[in-house]
């Protein structure tokens, strides 16, 4: 008798512990995920605690209302951890707003212009900057090119008349130079910024530059960093480039879809976004509500029967490209990197103290 005695006290201290540490009956559950955790909801748990009258029950009825006890615990501590999730990601989408990245990274997006003299070519492009030493990403079309011109060679004279044969000839603009914004700390008076070839490959239509001169303030070149997550269906982008090279401009929307693929473009995959792109975008960046890249603008479909459907290369294939840039010896270093986990860190520390 005794034994049951100590049995049943030690089952109905554990209750009542649980019930004091805030685990409520299945009744006081639903007023909880109702009323989100309010007063009336530790109102009704209280009173149902203080009606019940656990020394008239069996050992039996104990075990299993202590059963039913944990199991409530147990729900309530998975509903907790939902909660944090909705509050992490509500204060990350409060306090980001996508924008805001169109002035924020006016350090790191550059207006490209190219030059080739001898068959008197020009390019106007966008190009940004993925590292302190100032490396720069572009797409290999914007710094390079193709173009038919007359081959001395097949010119033929038939009395007054002459006739000329064509040629198609690739290459490398002999000349790349880049402004920035007029509100980029580096802009400096319209200051013009020479760049060198570093690697290039046009299976990814990618195109690795550097920056001749030093940096004109501090010690770094502001990178724009890449994101270290999964891009999805829906999530926000912006994009920004040298739209119609009338310079650095910014448009916004939403990743229509990702892993799109082109016959003409077998290497890669592609973002599809509705956010506008014009000429002048090719090569510029494409980032998301933490101001990260996840992808680098390409091209977009042009018809009569289509609207907003633009194309960025998937930063999985960037960073293909830039390892092997590093592996052929002609890049060294990385990129910097940008996570939910590192941007989301002072949104993770309200949630913790919200919950």
């Amino acid at each position: 008798m005794k034994k049951r005695l100590i049995i049943l006290t030690a089952i109905l201290a554990i209750v009542l512990t649980l019930s004091v540490a805030g685990c409520s009956l299945v009744s006081g559950t639903d007023l909880i995920v109702n009323n989100g955790g309010g007063s009336s909801g530790t109102s009704a748990s209280s009173s149902t605690i203080a009606k019940a009258d656990y020394s008239s029950m069996t050992r039996e009825e104990l075990e299993a209302t202590l059963t039913k006890y944990i199991d409530i615990c147990d729900k309530q501590s998975a509903l907790l951890e939902d909660y944090k999730q909705i509050v992490e990601e509500a204060v990350a989408n409060s306090e980001t707003k996508i924008g805001a990245y169109a002035s924020t990274l006016v350090d790191s997006v550059m207006n490209l212009a190219c030059v080739e003299s001898q068959y008197n070519l020009g390019c106007q492009g966008t190009g940004f900057i993925i590292s302190a030493d100032g490396y720069v990403l572009t797409n290999n079309h914007v710094v390079a090119y193709e173009t038919t011109v007359i081959d001395p060679n097949s010119i033929r004279n038939f009395g007054p008349f002459t006739q000329y044969g064509y040629k198609t000839v690739t290459g490398v603009y002999s000349s790349i130079t880049a402004v920035f914004d007029s509100e980029s700390s580096y802009y400096a008076n319209g200051t013009v910024y020479n760049l060198e070839f570093v690697y290039r490959d046009p299976d990814y239509d990618l195109a690795l530059l550097k920056i001749v001169e030093e940096v004109p303030a501090g010690d770094a070149w502001s990178a724009v960093p890449f994101y270290n997550g999964t891009t999805k269906r829906g999530d926000e982008v912006l994009v920004l480039g040298n739209a119609d090279g009338f310079g650095l401009s910014a448009t916004a929307g939403i990743v229509s879809a990702t892993g799109k693929t082109f016959t003409d473009s077998p290497k890669l995959t592609f973002i599809q976004t509705d956010a506008a792109i014009n000429g002048g975008n090719s090569g510029g960046p494409a980032v998301n509500i933490y101001g990260a890249l996840i992808g680098v603008v390409n091209s977009k479909f042009v018809s009569t029967s289509i609207e907003n459907m633009g194309f960025a290369i998937e930063l999985s294939k960037v960073e293909t490209f830039i390892a092997d840039a590093i592996a052929d010896a002609t890049a060294k270093g990385a990129p910097i990197t940008v996570s939910y986990t590192t941007k989301g860190a002072q949104a993770a520390t309200a949630a913790q103290d919200a919950a």
